[in-house]
Protein backbone atom coordinates (compact mmCIF):
# COMPACT_ATOMS: atom_id res chain seq x y z
CA UNK A 1 0.00 0.00 0.00
CA UNK A 2 2.62 2.59 -1.02
CA UNK A 3 1.96 6.29 -1.42
CA UNK A 4 0.75 6.74 -4.98
CA UNK A 5 1.45 10.45 -5.41
CA UNK A 6 4.34 12.25 -3.67
CA UNK A 7 5.47 15.87 -3.99
CA UNK A 8 9.19 16.64 -3.56
CA UNK A 9 9.86 20.28 -2.66
CA UNK A 10 13.08 21.87 -3.93
CA UNK A 11 14.38 25.40 -3.33
CA UNK A 12 15.84 27.54 -6.12
CA UNK A 13 16.54 30.75 -4.17
CA UNK A 14 18.48 32.20 -2.43
CA UNK A 15 20.39 28.92 -2.05
CA UNK A 16 19.42 26.03 -4.28
CA UNK A 17 18.73 22.62 -2.80
CA UNK A 18 22.02 20.70 -2.93
CA UNK A 19 22.53 17.72 -5.22
CA UNK A 20 23.00 15.52 -2.14
CA UNK A 21 19.69 16.69 -0.67
CA UNK A 22 17.87 16.17 -3.97
CA UNK A 23 19.36 12.70 -4.45
CA UNK A 24 18.54 11.56 -0.92
CA UNK A 25 15.09 13.12 -1.13
CA UNK A 26 14.35 11.19 -4.30
CA UNK A 27 15.69 7.97 -2.78
CA UNK A 28 13.40 8.48 0.22
CA UNK A 29 10.42 9.19 -2.05
CA UNK A 30 11.13 6.03 -4.04
CA UNK A 31 11.23 4.01 -0.81
CA UNK A 32 7.86 5.46 0.21
CA UNK A 33 5.84 5.44 -2.98
CA UNK A 34 5.27 5.00 -6.68
CA UNK A 35 5.11 8.40 -8.41
CA UNK A 36 7.05 11.54 -7.48
CA UNK A 37 6.52 15.08 -8.78
CA UNK A 38 9.23 17.66 -8.10
CA UNK A 39 8.37 21.28 -7.34
CA UNK A 40 10.99 24.01 -7.80
CA UNK A 41 9.41 27.49 -7.80
CA UNK A 42 10.98 30.28 -9.86
CA UNK A 43 11.29 33.34 -7.65
CA UNK A 44 9.90 36.67 -8.82
CA UNK A 45 11.14 39.87 -7.16
CA UNK A 46 8.63 42.72 -7.56
CA UNK A 47 10.03 46.20 -7.05
CA UNK A 48 8.16 49.14 -5.58
CA UNK A 49 10.50 52.03 -6.16
CA UNK A 50 10.85 55.25 -8.14
CA UNK A 51 12.88 56.06 -11.22
CA UNK A 52 15.57 58.00 -9.39
CA UNK A 53 16.25 55.18 -6.90
CA UNK A 54 16.22 52.60 -9.65
CA UNK A 55 18.63 54.68 -11.77
CA UNK A 56 21.01 55.24 -8.84
CA UNK A 57 21.03 51.70 -7.47
CA UNK A 58 20.17 49.62 -10.56
CA UNK A 59 17.54 47.79 -8.52
CA UNK A 60 15.71 46.61 -11.61
CA UNK A 61 18.84 44.98 -13.06
CA UNK A 62 19.68 43.40 -9.70
CA UNK A 63 16.20 41.91 -9.43
CA UNK A 64 16.40 40.51 -12.97
CA UNK A 65 19.78 38.95 -12.20
CA UNK A 66 18.45 37.23 -9.09
CA UNK A 67 15.33 36.03 -10.91
CA UNK A 68 17.54 34.60 -13.65
CA UNK A 69 19.63 32.77 -11.05
CA UNK A 70 16.48 31.27 -9.57
CA UNK A 71 15.26 30.13 -13.01
CA UNK A 72 18.60 28.51 -13.78
CA UNK A 73 18.69 26.74 -10.40
CA UNK A 74 15.13 25.49 -10.80
CA UNK A 75 15.76 24.17 -14.31
CA UNK A 76 18.99 22.42 -13.28
CA UNK A 77 17.37 20.79 -10.25
CA UNK A 78 14.36 19.62 -12.23
CA UNK A 79 16.54 18.24 -15.03
CA UNK A 80 18.59 16.24 -12.50
CA UNK A 81 15.42 15.06 -10.78
CA UNK A 82 13.74 14.00 -14.02
CA UNK A 83 16.74 11.98 -15.19
CA UNK A 84 17.10 10.12 -11.90
CA UNK A 85 13.37 9.67 -11.27
CA UNK A 86 12.92 8.11 -14.72
CA UNK A 87 15.80 5.73 -14.07
CA UNK A 88 14.06 4.67 -10.84
CA UNK A 89 10.69 4.39 -12.55
CA UNK A 90 9.00 6.93 -10.26
CA UNK A 91 8.85 10.08 -12.42
CA UNK A 92 5.48 11.77 -11.98
CA UNK A 93 6.15 15.22 -13.39
CA UNK A 94 7.88 18.54 -12.70
CA UNK A 95 6.45 21.87 -11.59
CA UNK A 96 8.11 25.30 -11.67
CA UNK A 97 5.55 28.02 -10.97
CA UNK A 98 6.54 31.67 -10.64
CA UNK A 99 6.29 32.86 -7.03
CA UNK A 100 7.39 35.77 -4.92
CA UNK A 101 9.78 34.78 -2.13
CA UNK A 102 7.16 34.82 0.60
CA UNK A 103 4.55 33.06 -1.54
CA UNK A 104 6.47 29.78 -1.78
CA UNK A 105 5.06 28.19 1.41
CA UNK A 106 1.45 28.92 0.41
CA UNK A 107 1.95 27.67 -3.15
CA UNK A 108 3.59 24.46 -1.93
CA UNK A 109 0.78 23.87 0.58
CA UNK A 110 -1.85 24.36 -2.11
CA UNK A 111 -0.17 21.92 -4.49
CA UNK A 112 0.33 19.39 -1.69
CA UNK A 113 -3.43 19.17 -1.08
CA UNK A 114 -3.79 16.90 -4.10
CA UNK A 115 -0.82 14.68 -3.19
CA UNK A 116 -0.53 11.93 -0.60
CA UNK A 117 2.61 13.33 0.95
CA UNK A 118 5.18 16.12 0.60
CA UNK A 119 8.89 15.50 1.20
CA UNK A 120 11.19 18.42 2.06
CA UNK A 121 14.97 17.87 2.00
CA UNK A 122 16.55 20.63 4.07
CA UNK A 123 19.44 22.81 2.99
CA UNK A 124 22.26 24.37 4.99
CA UNK A 125 20.05 27.27 6.10
CA UNK A 126 16.88 25.71 7.52
CA UNK A 127 14.62 28.80 7.79
CA UNK A 128 13.16 28.66 4.22
CA UNK A 129 12.45 24.95 4.60
CA UNK A 130 10.84 25.17 8.04
CA UNK A 131 8.57 27.95 6.74
CA UNK A 132 7.37 25.63 3.96
CA UNK A 133 7.00 22.71 6.40
CA UNK A 134 4.90 24.80 8.80
CA UNK A 135 2.59 25.92 5.99
CA UNK A 136 2.17 22.31 4.88
CA UNK A 137 1.37 21.11 8.40
CA UNK A 138 -1.36 23.68 8.99
CA UNK A 139 -2.66 24.46 5.51
CA UNK A 140 -2.33 21.41 3.26
CA UNK A 141 -4.32 18.78 5.16
CA UNK A 142 -1.58 16.31 4.19
CA UNK A 143 1.42 14.83 6.01
CA UNK A 144 4.92 16.17 5.44
CA UNK A 145 8.32 14.49 5.72
CA UNK A 146 11.31 16.66 6.62
CA UNK A 147 14.94 15.60 6.82
CA UNK A 148 18.50 16.84 6.66
CA UNK A 149 20.70 15.03 4.10
CA UNK A 150 23.56 13.03 5.55
CA UNK A 151 26.42 11.73 3.44
CA UNK A 152 27.36 9.27 6.21
CA UNK A 153 23.95 7.56 6.40
CA UNK A 154 22.14 7.37 3.07
CA UNK A 155 18.86 5.49 2.82
CA UNK A 156 19.08 2.36 0.70
CA UNK A 157 17.07 -0.80 0.23
CA UNK A 158 13.72 0.56 1.38
CA UNK A 159 12.52 1.35 4.89
CA UNK A 160 14.12 -0.56 7.73
CA UNK A 161 13.00 0.61 11.18
CA UNK A 162 10.23 3.17 11.74
CA UNK A 163 9.64 4.69 15.18
CA UNK A 164 6.14 5.96 16.01
CA UNK A 165 5.89 8.54 18.82
CA UNK A 166 2.62 7.71 20.58
CA UNK A 167 1.01 9.71 23.38
CA UNK A 168 -2.63 8.90 22.62
CA UNK A 169 -3.36 12.40 21.30
CA UNK A 170 -5.44 13.39 18.29
CA UNK A 171 -2.37 14.61 16.43
CA UNK A 172 -0.52 11.34 17.10
CA UNK A 173 -3.53 9.44 15.73
CA UNK A 174 -3.54 11.65 12.62
CA UNK A 175 0.17 10.96 12.10
CA UNK A 176 -0.29 7.19 12.43
CA UNK A 177 -3.15 7.23 9.93
CA UNK A 178 -1.08 9.27 7.47
CA UNK A 179 1.92 6.98 7.96
CA UNK A 180 0.17 3.64 7.35
CA UNK A 181 1.71 3.13 3.89
CA UNK A 182 5.19 3.66 5.40
CA UNK A 183 4.43 1.44 8.38
CA UNK A 184 3.24 -1.44 6.20
CA UNK A 185 6.38 -1.13 4.05
CA UNK A 186 8.81 -1.04 7.01
CA UNK A 187 10.70 -4.13 8.11
CA UNK A 188 10.37 -3.14 11.79
CA UNK A 189 8.00 -0.78 13.64
CA UNK A 190 8.58 0.50 17.18
CA UNK A 191 5.78 2.32 19.01
CA UNK A 192 7.44 4.66 21.49
CA UNK A 193 5.66 6.11 24.52
CA UNK A 194 7.59 8.67 26.56
CA UNK A 195 6.55 8.35 30.20
CA UNK A 196 6.32 11.12 32.79
CA UNK A 197 5.95 13.78 30.14
CA UNK A 198 2.18 13.85 29.45
CA UNK A 199 -0.65 12.61 31.63
CA UNK A 200 -2.22 10.81 28.65
CA UNK A 201 0.98 8.87 27.93
CA UNK A 202 1.07 6.36 30.76
CA UNK A 203 2.48 2.86 30.77
CA UNK A 204 0.48 0.61 28.47
CA UNK A 205 -0.93 3.51 26.44
CA UNK A 206 0.22 1.91 23.18
CA UNK A 207 -1.50 -1.46 23.65
CA UNK A 208 -4.62 -0.61 21.64
CA UNK A 209 -2.53 0.99 18.89
CA UNK A 210 -0.60 -2.29 18.60
CA UNK A 211 -3.94 -4.08 18.15
CA UNK A 212 -5.01 -1.60 15.47
CA UNK A 213 -1.74 -1.87 13.54
CA UNK A 214 -2.06 -5.65 13.66
CA UNK A 215 -5.20 -5.35 11.52
CA UNK A 216 -2.90 -4.07 8.76
CA UNK A 217 -0.43 -6.91 9.23
CA UNK A 218 2.03 -4.67 11.12
CA UNK A 219 3.74 -6.55 13.95
CA UNK A 220 4.83 -3.53 15.98
CA UNK A 221 6.86 -3.53 19.19
CA UNK A 222 6.20 -1.36 22.23
CA UNK A 223 8.98 0.67 23.78
CA UNK A 224 8.51 2.89 26.83
CA UNK A 225 11.08 5.49 27.81
CA UNK A 226 11.07 7.55 31.02
CA UNK A 227 11.64 11.21 30.16
CA UNK A 228 13.11 11.81 33.63
CA UNK A 229 12.82 15.56 33.17
CA UNK A 230 14.36 15.63 29.70
CA UNK A 231 12.65 17.55 26.90
CA UNK A 232 10.46 15.40 24.69
CA UNK A 233 12.29 16.48 21.53
CA UNK A 234 15.65 15.29 22.87
CA UNK A 235 14.11 11.97 23.96
CA UNK A 236 12.65 11.36 20.50
CA UNK A 237 15.99 12.19 18.91
CA UNK A 238 17.85 9.86 21.28
CA UNK A 239 15.55 6.88 20.68
CA UNK A 240 15.39 7.41 16.91
CA UNK A 241 19.17 7.48 16.58
CA UNK A 242 19.73 4.62 19.03
CA UNK A 243 17.22 2.49 17.09
CA UNK A 244 18.98 3.33 13.81
CA UNK A 245 15.54 4.26 12.47
CA UNK A 246 14.97 5.35 8.89
CA UNK A 247 11.82 7.31 9.78
CA UNK A 248 10.22 8.91 12.85
CA UNK A 249 6.44 9.36 12.84
CA UNK A 250 4.91 11.96 15.17
CA UNK A 251 1.99 14.31 15.53
CA UNK A 252 2.61 18.01 14.98
CA UNK A 253 1.21 20.10 17.81
CA UNK A 254 0.41 23.75 17.27
CA UNK A 255 -1.84 26.14 15.37
CA UNK A 256 -1.75 28.99 12.89
CA UNK A 257 -2.59 32.48 14.10
CA UNK A 258 -2.69 35.45 11.74
CA UNK A 259 -0.22 33.72 9.37
CA UNK A 260 2.10 33.12 12.30
CA UNK A 261 2.69 29.54 13.35
CA UNK A 262 2.62 28.72 17.06
CA UNK A 263 4.26 25.32 17.54
CA UNK A 264 4.60 22.95 20.46
CA UNK A 265 8.10 22.51 21.89
CA UNK A 266 8.74 19.03 20.48
CA UNK A 267 7.36 19.99 17.07
CA UNK A 268 9.56 23.08 16.85
CA UNK A 269 12.75 21.30 17.94
CA UNK A 270 12.19 18.44 15.48
CA UNK A 271 11.30 20.82 12.62
CA UNK A 272 14.38 22.97 13.19
CA UNK A 273 16.79 20.02 13.43
CA UNK A 274 15.28 16.69 12.36
CA UNK A 275 17.68 13.94 13.50
CA UNK A 276 16.40 11.53 10.83
CA UNK A 277 13.56 11.78 8.28
CA UNK A 278 10.44 12.73 10.24
CA UNK A 279 6.84 12.32 9.08
CA UNK A 280 4.58 14.85 10.76
CA UNK A 281 0.78 14.72 10.73
CA UNK A 282 -1.72 17.23 12.04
Amino acid sequence: MPYKDILLHLESYPDATSDLALDQGLTLCAALGEQVTALAPQIAIPLKTNRIADFALNLGDMAKTEEGRSRENAARLLDRFEEQAKSLGVFGGRLSPAAEVFETPDITARLARTRDLCVIPYGRETAPYTAVAEALIFASGRPVVVFRPRADRPLSGGLGTVVVAWDGSRTAAAAVSAALPALTAARKVIVLTVLNEKASAGSGAAQDLIRHLGRYGINAQIQEFDAAGAKIGSVLEHVAIRSEADLLVMGAFGHSRAREFVLGGATRSILEAPPIPVLLGH
